[in-house]
């Protein structure tokens, strides 16, 4: 049973540093299983601990390091859903090591990363942004324009030290040890092999948009950090039996426990995804991170009223998770994710 409480405890000695990338964080999680728990059973070194329990617990010990972990998780559902079976067997057998996975999609239009294949090797060209992880990451899953689509390829990092960080776009106000720099990919040359899966594969529902369950539980576990640090403030000024502040404990305590149904009903999907159809999937994807966007917003709202402006004084319990949880609460889509979700209702619900 992973030991939670001690990686919120190596959380809390990060430095708020856009270029600290969290490495005894992540040996942590490697010597706890947690980097192999979502590996299939041959490859897993125990039983299997719920995937989303341990997103939730990883967001609410640190946002950044959530950030990161759901990359791993995400990296290894690729590989598991499109790989060949020699790329499984290497690529699995490498996270039972503890080597870091992450997936880089976000370009800007004018720098895509394209791709060419040339006798017996694909030449790249371009660069993403928001790479979380950086160049700490082993292998990281990125997405290329190739004749016939958008393909996912696999780039052994380590491989190539001419790759350099780029922080002129990662200077943000929160989740800064998530790393999240520009990584620019012109000039490599890879091997055919590490073409992952078939041209769109990336973008194949459900779980290219099923995989917002994974960041939902995340950013859940930074709203149950920002609860946390309001008892903790609270407490110690002696306020916790003021009415007021009670009224507002207990709608977040609502919210949050609401939360975290769906995430005990996301497990049960992505164990049992067989029985739903691609469209169920997406559906309450969907539905999940707009409850879950909905449930953080107001965690912080109140939160806010809660503390006041003490609680944005640097070294402050709240100060951090509340700038960490406002900038990941930032995902792409969210309008698009509820309009989504009234087209399911209209088409699938019948008076």
């Amino acid at each position: 049973m992973p030991n939670f409480s001690e990686i919120q405890a190596c959380c809390r000695e990060l430095p708020d540093d856009s270029r600290y990338f969290p490495t005894d964080v992540f040996q942590l999680l490697d010597k706890q299983k947690l980097l192999q728990l979502s590996l299939p059973k041959k490859f897993r070194p125990q039983d299997n601990f719920p995937v989303f329990k341990a997103l939730f617990e990883t967001g609410k010990a640190s946002l950044s390091v959530g950030r990161i972990y759901e990359g791993h998780i995400n990296g290894l559902k690729l590989i598991e859903d499109f790989g060949s079976a020699v790329q499984k067997d290497f690529y699995f057998g490498e996270a039972k090591k503890g080597k870091l996975f992450s997936v880089w999609n976000t370009e800007m239009s004018s720098q895509a990363v394209k791709a060419e294949k040339k006798n017996n090797s694909v030449h790249l060209q371009g660069a993403k942004i928001f790479c979380s992880g950086g160049l700490e990451i082993d292998y990281a899953l990125i997405t290329a324009t190739m004749r016939g689509g958008k393909q996912l390829l696999i780039i052994h990092l380590k491989e190539y030290p001419q790759l350099n960080e780029d922080w002129s776009l990662w200077k943000p106000m929160g989740m800064k040890n998530s790393v999240s720099c520009r990584i620019d990919f012109t000039g490599l040359k890879v091997s055919l092999g590490m073409l992952l899966g078939n041209p769109e594969s990336y973008e194949q529902e459900p779980w290219f948009s099923g995989g917002a369950m994974r960041f939902a539980a995340v950013q859940l576990g930074g709203a149950e950090a920002v609860i946390l640090a309001v008892i903790e403030h609270l407490k110690k000024l002696n306020r916790s039996q003021d009415p007021y502040q009670q009224q507002r404990m207990g709608i977040m305590a609502v919210k949050i426990q609401s939360g975290k149904l769906w995430l005990e009903h996301a497990q049960k999907l992505y164990e049992n995804f067989e029985d739903y159809s691609a469209c169920e999937i997406v559906n309450f994807a969907n539905m999940m991170r707009s409850s879950i966007l909905e449930i953080s917003e107001s965690v912080l709202h109140l939160a806010e009223r809660s503390v006041g402006v003490q609680g944005f004084m640097e070294d402050h319990p709240l100060e951090q998770v509340y700038r960490d949880l406002k900038v990941y609460l930032k995902q792409p889509g969210p309008d698009l994710a509820l309009q989504n979700v009234g087209s399911y209702t209209f088409e699938h619900y019948s008076i």
